[in-house]
């Protein structure tokens, strides 16, 4: 396994010791660099696959990435793979490559979940993860990310026909959509938004500490593979601007993503050993959760074609207010929901259907998914595209196929109210002839998408839980100075988008992180 590419390492980087060295400038990366250079004296670098702009006050943030009210599509990572195994071509999962991550390219909801989601990382073992210990981290992502709900009067006429339609077919106003306690409601969940800006969180963490002479930020920097050495992680091989590097540092955290982190492990020869010998790696750590039990919320979308008369009080709504694609969202319960909800049933103003004409719609989604996948190294080639399975619907039950028919129903009641007053012409996508269960089921197999919400790839647990890859403070199981901190170590997907979770695993890791 010797890939040693010399020492080619910018000065600036090796001044001093490197006491941390982040690997990913993602949601939780940047955050991370962010709060450990601001609250300690600790040297510390972060690189970034992507681009790094700056801060927003020098003015070269691409404009897609700052307007809050589309989804951008212009600095993806081009992932691909299988959704489910009736599909025949490949699904896209993309995720974000750019300094903040995927917080520099969502739809900007900041949604915290149930509070069963985290008391249940506390019954699986992870000690210190239960709903109580981590709202103050919470807390304080909520306060970084400046998150707030938008006032009823900025509820574009379509979004607020969707709550009207929900409450009518059953589904009671939230009037707070972060409630940890709430088991069902509608509205606009808070956003991350400030003055139209998606404040990501290289903007929220970053921009404050920019200027401290602890904190190094490095662009165009794919990491490889970390160098472990009798147990202990001493250095991390990477190409810096087309450049090989080595670059070492007392702790490493990887926070390269659900899809990332777990490829840089098994190019370091930390995983299962079947993955590892496909790709030619030598076994260094066996820890067979490594890629394995990977998680999302399964979606289906409904599409609708507009009138004349939405599209007319849409434009006059956007020529005074802001106007975003996608700002309201549905909590629900199946059929087969044991607590608090399982259902996210989300409107969207501006789809695409593949004709390209322009469509309103909403998306269901199981929330809490019992299907798993994996993502694997086809090489050691740090730039090639992992192997992506995310095996949705695939649970022996069907119980992700029975939440998702329940929530594709549940999406139709609320969408009839707008259809009977004239804003909504029809339903292209399933259509109206898709009414059996037969039709519906086979209609939502061929067509179940991601959520963008991969997690659970590099799971903490207890060492007792032969499936764990980190323990509670983050740390990788049987190896020194090496630790993961994004979505990948999540033990199960919480009942909410991984945008405000993301941070918050930032908060509540970094002063273990720093210290241990």
């Amino acid at each position: 396994m010797d890939r040693n590419w010399g020492l080619h390492v910018p000065d600036d980087v090796t001044r001093k010791p490197i006491d941390i060295l982040i690997c990913g400038g993602g949601t939780s990366g940047a955050a991370l660099a962010g709060i450990i250079a601001r609250d300690t004296d600790a040297h510390v670098v972060l690189l970034e696959a992507g681009p790094d702009y700056g801060a927003l006050s020098d003015s070269r943030w691409p404009e897609d990435l700052l307007d809050a009210r589309r989804i951008p599509q212009s600095h993806g990572w081009g992932y691909e793979g299988s959704a489910h195994r009736n599909h025949q071509n490949a699904t896209p999962f993309e995720r974000a490559r750019v300094i903040g991550g995927c917080s520099s390219h969502n739809g900007c909801i900041a949604l915290l979940g149930h509070r069963r989601d985290y008391d249940a990382w506390a019954e699986l073992g992870s000690v210190g993860w239960d709903w109580e210990s981590v709202a103050p981290a919470f807390d304080r992502a909520v306060a970084a990310l400046q998150a707030k709900s938008p006032a009823d009067d900025d509820i574009t006429p379509f979004h607020q026909a969707f709550i009207d339609g929900a409450v009518a077919a059953g589904i009671p106003r939230s009037s707070d959509m972060n409630d940890p306690d709430e088991a069902a409601g509608v509205g606009a969940p808070p956003v991350n938004v400030v003055d139209g800006v998606r404040w990501n969180t290289a903007l929220a963490y970053l921009d404050p500490v920019r200027n401290r002479g602890n904190l190094t930020v490095i662009g165009d920097a794919i990491v490889d593979r970390v160098e472990i050495s009798n147990g202990q992680a001493v250095a991390v091989h990477a190409i810096v601007g087309g450049r090989p590097e080595r670059i070492e540092a007392k702790r490493i955290v990887l926070a390269a993503g659900a899809y990332g982190s777990p490829l840089i492990l098994q190019r370091s020869g930390v995983g299962t050993e079947a993955d590892l010998r496909r790709i030619g790696v030598d076994v260094i750590h066996k820890l067979p959760g490594v890629g394995h039990a990977l998680a999302d919320h399964p979606a289906v979308n409904l599409l609708y074609s507009p009138t004349p008369k939405l599209e007319r009080a849409m434009e006059a709504f956007g020529l005074e207010r802001w106007s975003p694609d996608e700002q309201t969202l549905a909590k629900a319960c199946s059929s087969i929901c044991r607590e608090a909800f399982d259902i996210h049933i989300y409107s969207v103003a501006g789809w695409r259907t593949s004709d390209g004409e322009y469509a309103y719609g909403v998306a269901v989604s199981s929330v809490y998914p019992r299907s798993t996948g994996q993502v694997t190294a086809v090489s050691t080639d740090p730039t090639a595209a992992p192997r992506i399975e995310h095996n949705y619907l695939s649970d022996p039950e069907n119980e992700d196929l029975r939440v998702l028919l329940d929530g594709v129903e549940m999406a139709r009641q609320s969408m009839q109210p707008s259809i009977d007053q004239g804003l909504l012409a029809a339903e292209i996508r399933p259509g109206s002839a898709v009414l059996s269960k037969a039709d519906l089921t086979a209609h939502v197999e061929q067509h179940v998408g991601i959520y963008y919400h991969p997690a659970c790839s590099c799971r903490m647990g207890p060492s007792s839980d032969a499936d764990a890859v980190v323990d509670a403070a983050g740390k990788v199981h049987g190896i020194d100075g090496l630790y993961v901190c994004d979505a990948s170590i999540f033990p199960t997907l919480m009942r909410a988008n991984t945008n405000l979770p993301a941070a918050m695993l930032a908060e509540h890791l970094a002063e273990s992180i720093t210290n241990t």
